[in-house]
């Protein structure tokens, strides 16, 4: 019989000093000193979540080691429940005493994602303490329990910013643990585990015997890639019992577990702490909640008594931690147990320490069986001896900011115990271990340390680095791919209010195009590991520049010339473009940093197809259709084709497949290709038509028939290379699965043609949208793009002769158009796809034709008010954040037209055909207001307005002879009161007949620009909170405009051909910012709100733009992707 390796021990390698000492003890509340309690716990690989007692949340970000905290507002009260989530926004939910459920969507890097900290609430349904919380893996669905059986179920729809919850069912007994996976809801309570399934409204008891006693029992899914049918569920029970039943129910297997625990348990190694570790056990032993850890087959339990993991494949306890009852929490991620003890103790029990990436118990296991007893001895003596220093350091106060890289180095010093590769074992001697003195690990730890910077490049410090030379060469190949200490993370910055300044890496070495996201601070995840010093007046300035630089680099194209007779088909891999011209000559050059450097690669060619890395080429030869695949992809030497297919009219290539389509529409499929084996035998594979054109990426294949239907199959895999059945695409939308995008989508180009045209992208990494309709395309990206229909028309029109054109294409270095006859175009930055959505607000027609619309804050609520009428005689205001968009009527006063109105967050000021002026205050209980008031203007006296506009605190109007006037407070005041002082400030120096005629000020009295007559655009700079009327006018240039209008951050015009312009660039220290930039869409008249949400009207219609930033996410481990050197970075500035 074949003995079974032991497995690796479960131990604690080092307390968690860096994580515990973030968290007070105490916090001050009023005069009262209120001690601080750890109350739940949750974890992944990026986070850790920890409740407390006083009702905040302590967030800590494991990849930069930052902590940050949430405070849930109102009544303070305990965290009883939290719960994680990682899927294309990070999400974290929490439960409290009181039976109130919130959850924060953090600060997303994924493109287009989440870019401010965002809370929601889930209230009224529960009214006792939340024991349980779970999430749908795409976090469109969050589960929560209490102790009264109450199960709510909340839809969340994080783009349109709602949570709607129901009651789901309810339970006789407290809810113990939820879990969620493939629409079947897993509800654990005191009395029985049941299975419900959200689509059919229905349930299942788990078994069909009840239980003999009432417990917290818990129960859970396996992990695994499957069907509903196919989920197994793993459910304790009394007496040392655990279940395996299927999704009915269904109880396949009892592992009785008691026999295992009559003997002794094997205890995990905790790491030595003064005073008992309360090791004592337990009265009677029992099961708990329960979750699958590690392997398969291994499933972790743990109640207020025991922690046990037990290997139910092979009936063995592989380790446990029993105590007095004060275990509060438990939570694990693919090889971390995470263990809240007491009142605030976290254990972290592991296979390997902290910051060593888990690389698989397999190969650890065999390097464990190969290691002789001696050295291994001598291992676990290099670990305590780190362990030892650890505990001196935090002794000395100084753990909090080494910690994490001490026990690495730890790992790494004590050099074998977990090496991956066979030679590198071999090579392991105890003699290795011995010279290494506690000196010399010091010594280590300093480096390491350094090693933390940005760059991570290793400085070598003299002797002090020789002596651990030889130890460190043998060691660190088979560390290099396990780990890297080198914290590869972009924060991202939200656009609102930060409550407290983060510190900020500088901008200095940034690569402007390896991030399509701002890397600064965030108020969900400002993580930084590079600075904790407080921002210096030049941070702040880097912070301004680095949080507009997403908007700043969209749309920045770079031109370029091709090397043939036209361009039919364009292609772009890791390192190289590829271009086959009109008369077959396929071309190749690599990725440029400056120009292009083209070689002929071959002739004759009537299409080609490259793999994603380049790896593959294949060519379809001219007049044979005949498909070859290159056996080694050199640009120069001798290249062997291998004959792949004959009559072959379009091939595309996947990491390690090849798609084939016949001159008579059969479809074909080779698997299993890499450089070695280029081609292999094919294999038909049925589709429901003859198809025309195919593209397949990651777990997708997408095919056009050649009556432009599209379809796809999905779950590609090394295991089903061809993937299930295929699907006709009817809505033409990103395809979401288990939390994962696709990443193909689709670019409709031309309204005269039926067909659509397919682009592929990397999964992660680019430009993760759908853009519609030919104008807003075109528009959106400007000349590159306007042209790309026509040329799409003429190619589709003659792809029979001259095959199917690809004239878009994309990888990690950008997206790539062919933009002319022989030119193409890339952007390496980001795109912004751009779509006017025309609004019908309730009750009006859809033919009602407005005139105007314009935008406030809203008093005491979140989101903007959009004041809009029909003429200068009727008022209407909508709330943005109500989704049935109800107008209100807003009543002038009699007899009265209003030219010009203007809102801020309390007040509305209209200004009439007269001159005079009306003010309606609003409020937080009258968001509209009750009535007008007249203000006193005798001031002034027969000074005429012709514009006004109004800040948070200040008001600036502009006279009939363009001089301007400055007034501190927005409300009318009561006329047997001094009366608020207006201060005439001289207008911009102007040629004679030249004077402003239009005013504007922005949300947060932070800027203030001017139109004159003649549409020239004017800013006042100098305006701080100490001097806010500034202190001189600075004319931009660049365009005339017919009107303006400024967000919290920006301005915008309308130009008179009804153009939309931005402004980019305004910081504080630059508040006429850079340059214009034009954007899409061709209205009448424009508003926009404090956040940049832009609204207009356009033939009479109110339309709210919708964009979506796509972001090239460039991976930094690409290629020899690294930080740029400073000539590099100059080389990019200036090709912009």
């Amino acid at each position: 019989m074949a003995t079974h390796p032991a497995p690796l021990p479960l131990r604690e390698f080092c307390p968690l000093y860096y994580l515990l000492n973030a968290i007070p003890a105490k916090v001050q509340k009023g005069f009262r000193s209120v001690p601080v309690y750890l109350t739940a716990l949750d974890s992944n690989s990026d986070y850790m979540a920890i409740g407390s007692s006083i009702g905040m949340l302590y967030l800590y970000c494991r990849r930069v080691n930052q902590m940050n905290k949430y405070n849930i507002e109102g009544k303070c009260e305990a965290i009883t429940a939290v719960k994680l989530l990682n899927c294309f926004d990070d999400l974290v939910a929490v439960g409290t005493a009181s039976g109130r459920v919130a959850f924060y969507q953090l600060v997303s890097p994924l493109p287009g994602r989440n870019k401010q900290l965002r809370r929601f609430d889930v209230v009224g349904l529960h009214k006792s303490t939340v024991t349980a919380l779970a999430w749908s893996a795409n976090g469109m669905k969050l589960f929560s329990g209490d102790d009264k059986g109450r199960v709510v179920y909340s839809s969340v729809d994080l783009d349109q910013g709602v949570c709607n919850p129901v009651v789901l069912f309810e339970e006789p007994s407290a809810i113990v643990q939820l879990e969620y996976s493939q629409k079947v809801l897993l509800v654990s309570s005191q009395q029985r585990s049941v299975l419900f399934y959200t689509q059919e409204q229905s349930h299942h008891q788990l078994g069909t015997k009840p239980r003999k006693s009432n417990g917290k029992f818990g129960a859970c899914f396996q992990p695994a890639l499957c069907k509903q049918s196919d989920l197994v569920v793993y459910a304790a029970r009394p007496g040392l019992r655990l279940w395996r039943t299927d999704v009915r129910g269904r109880v396949g297997e009892t592992h009785v577990l008691k026999p295992l625990f009559n003997q002794d348990i094997p205890k995990f190694e905790l790491f030595p702490r003064s005073g008992s570790n309360g090791g004592c056990r337990p009265s009677e032993r029992q099961l708990g909640i329960v979750s699958c850890f590690l392997k398969e087959g291994w499933v972790l339990s743990w109640n207020e008594y025991s922690v046990y993991v037990v290997d139910c494949t092979n009936q063995v306890i592989i380790g446990g931690l029993e105590s007095s009852g004060d275990i509060v929490s438990v939570s694990c991620t693919e090889n971390e147990i995470f263990i809240l003890k007491g009142d605030r103790d976290i254990l972290r029990i592991s296979d390997c320490p902290e910051g060593l990436v888990h690389d698989g118990v397999e190969e650890s296991e065999e390097v464990q069986e190969e290691q002789h007893p001696e050295e291994f001895s001598h291992v676990i003596e290099a670990l305590e001896v780190a362990e030892d220093l650890e505990q001196q350091r935090a002794s000395l106060g100084t753990m909090e900011s080494h910690s994490r890289s001490s026990s690495v180095t730890s790992w790494e010093s004590a050099q074998g115990m977990f090496t991956t590769t066979e030679a590198s074992t071999s090579e392991l001697s105890s003699s290795r271990y011995s010279p290494i003195t506690q000196e010399d690990f010091q010594q280590e730890l300093v480096v390491k340390a350094i090693k933390l910077k940005k760059k991570g490049k290793r400085r070598r410090q003299g002797k002090r680095i020789n002596t651990l030379k030889d130890s460190e060469e043998g060691f660190k190949h088979s560390l290099h791919g396990d780990f890297n200490l080198d914290l590869s993370y972009d924060p991202i910055r939200p656009l609102g209010y930060s409550p407290e300044p983060e510190p900020t890496p500088s901008s200095d070495e940034e690569d402007i195009y390896a991030h399509g996201v701002p890397s600064s601070a965030s108020l969900g995840d400002g993580l930084n590991a590079l600075s904790l010093q407080s921002l210096s007046d030049k941070q702040k300035e880097d912070e301004e520049t680095q949080h507009l630089k997403a908007d700043q680099l969209a749309e920045s194209w770079m031109g370029y010339t091709g090397p043939g007779c036209g361009i039919l088909s364009l292609v772009v891999t890791d390192r190289h473009i590829w271009c086959l011209d009109f008369k077959g000559g396929l071309f190749c050059s690599g990725l440029p940093n400056g120009s292009l450097s083209w070689q002929k690669f071959e002739e004759n060619v009537h299409q080609v197809a490259l793999s994603p890395s380049g790896s593959l080429l294949w060519k379809v030869e001219q007049k044979t259709m005949t498909a070859y695949a290159c056996g080694k992809v050199t640009i120069k030497g001798k290249r062997h084709w291998y004959k792949a297919l004959d009559d072959t009219a379009f091939v595309a290539l996947g990491d390690d497949t090849a798609w084939m389509i016949c001159t008579n529409g059969e479809l074909y499929l080779q698997t299993g290709l890499c450089v070695d084996r280029p081609c292999a035998r094919s294999v038909k594979v049925d589709c429901p038509c003859p198809m025309a054109q195919i593209a397949a990426r990651g777990i997708v294949v997408w095919a056009l028939s050649e009556q432009r239907g599209v379809f796809y199959r999905e779950g590609l895999s090394s295991y089903c290379a061809e993937g299930e059945h295929w699907k006709y695409d009817t809505v033409r939308y990103v395809c979401h699965r288990a939390g994962q995008i696709f990443c193909l989508y689709a670019v409709y180009l031309s309204k005269q043609l039926t067909s659509f045209y397919y682009v592929v992208f990397d999964q992660g990494s680019l430009f993760q949208t759908l853009i519609q309709a030919t104008q807003t395309v075109a528009t959106a990206t400007r000349a590159p793009v306007e042209r790309v229909a026509e040329r799409l028309r003429v190619a589709f029109l003659s792809q029979h002769s001259q095959g199917q054109p690809s004239l878009i294409s994309v990888s990690t270095s950008g997206v790539w158009i062919a933009s002319g006859r022989n030119e193409f175009h890339v952007a390496k930055g980001s795109l912004i796809g751009t779509f006017w959505k025309s609004i019908v607000p309730r009750g009006t027609a859809s033919a009602t034709k407005w005139v105007f619309v314009f935008s406030s804050a809203v008093p005491a609520k979140e989101g903007s008010f959009l004041w809009l009428g029909q003429s200068r005689k009727d008022l209407f205001c909508i709330w943005d954040q109500d989704l049935q968009m109800r107008p209100f009527t807003i009543q002038f006063p009699p007899d009265v037209e209003m030219v010009q109105l203007s809102a801020c967050r309390d007040a509305l000021w209209g200004l009439d055909h007269y001159g005079r002026v009306h003010i309606r205050t609003l409020s937080a209980s009258c968001s509209t207001g009750m009535h007008w008031t007249l203000l006193d203007l005798s001031q002034l006296g027969h000074v005429k307005f012709l514009s006004l506009s109004c800040g948070s605190q200040n008001v600036w109007a502009c006279d009939s002879n363009g001089m301007v006037y400055f007034r501190v407070g927005t409300q009318p005041l009561n006329p047997s009161m001094m009366l608020p002082a207006w201060i005439c400030i001289e207008p911009p120096e102007q040629p004679a007949g030249l004077h402003l005629v239009k005013i504007q000020t922005s949300p947060n009295d932070r800027m203030l620009w001017a139109l004159d007559n003649r549409g020239n655009v004017h800013v006042r700079v100098g305006i701080t909170e100490e001097m806010p009327v500034g202190t001189a006018w600075e004319h931009i240039p660049g365009l005339q405009a017919s009107q303006l209008v400024l967000s919290m951050r920006t301005a915008w015009v309308r130009l008179p051909n009804g153009e939309v312009a931005r402004r980019y660039g305004i910081t504080e220290r630059n508040p006429a910012g850079d340059y214009w930039k034009k954007i899409p869409g061709l209205v009448s008249w424009l508003a926009v709100t404090p956040m940049d949400e832009l609204w207009a009207v356009a033939t009479g219609a109110l339309n709210q733009r919708l964009t979506k930033t796509l972001q090239n996410n460039r991976s930094k481990n690409h290629g020899n992707a690294g930080s740029l050197s400073g000539e590099e970075l100059e080389e990019e500035w200036e090709v912009i």
